[in-house]
Order: C-alpha cells, then sequence, then structure tokens
C-alpha cells in the first residue's frame, strides 16, 4: 500500500512534555530548487534534549531515553537574540517521524518562547 504515512498523527505535546530543550544555534531555513535559495522561509533553531522526564511504554526502558538528542526546529519567522543553552518552549509546534527506520523527526512550530535564564 502507498501513502499511509499521511494517516499517521504524531502527538507532538505529548513527545515535548516532560522535556527539557535547549537551545544551541541557529541557520537561516530557505526553498531550494535547483540548488539555489528561491526564498528565506524562517529560522531553523538547532537545539538539544538535555533532559527527557517522559514516561516511556516497556519495562526496557530506561529514564532519560531521549537525552542529549539533537533536533531542528523550523519557525516561521526571523531570528531572535538568545543566550546559548537556553530553555525553550514551543508554540503550536507540529511534527512529522520519517526516515528509513522511522526514526527521525521533522519539527515546525509557530514561534518559541525563551526563558530567559536567571541570574544568580
Amino acid at each position: 500500500m502507498k501513502k499511509l504515512r499521511q494517516f499517521l498523527k504524531f502527538d507532538t505535546d505529548a513527545f515535548f512534555k516532560g522535556k527539557d530543550v535547549r537551545l544551541i544555534g541557529d541557520e537561516i531555513w530557505s526553498e531550494y530548487k535547483d540548488g539555489k535559495v528561491t526564498k528565506t522561509l524562517g529560522t531553523k533553531y538547532k537545539c538539544i534534549i538535555a533532559f527527557d522526564n517522559t514516561k516511556y511504554e516497556g519495562d526496557d526502558v530506561g529514564s532519560d531515553l531521549n537525552s542529549g538528542e539533537a533536533i531542528v526546529i523550523k519557525i516561521p519567522k526571523e531570528r531572535v537574540d538568545y543566550k546559548k543553552f537556553s530553555k525553550i518552549k514551543l508554540i503550536n509546534a507540529t511534527a512529522s517521524v520519517y526516515g528509513q527506520f522511522q526514526s527521525e523527526l521533522s519539527v515546525q512550530a509557530e514561534d518559541i518562547q525563551i526563558e530567559v535564564p536567571k541570574t544568580p
């Protein structure tokens, strides 16, 4: 059968609940055609899952399963200033699983909320 993936819905809110996602970098998110940039779509924020407190199914799954995993979040807005390793919250995010082993995640959100670190 074909086109089965269009019927799979990823629960983005449940996946990110219990996760501490931190910003580590960014780059321009562009649309390409024939290897050339045709337009700028927004910003791709490079992030890392610092802590994963999500409860996963199965007795063989340890805590902190996805800690340390890199994730890219695409936002259709211009880059904002931030401090490296700032904690973020996604605003109206959607995601889809892809890849040969269905182990990759493509994430887009309307925006991100950056938590300003508290000064000591």
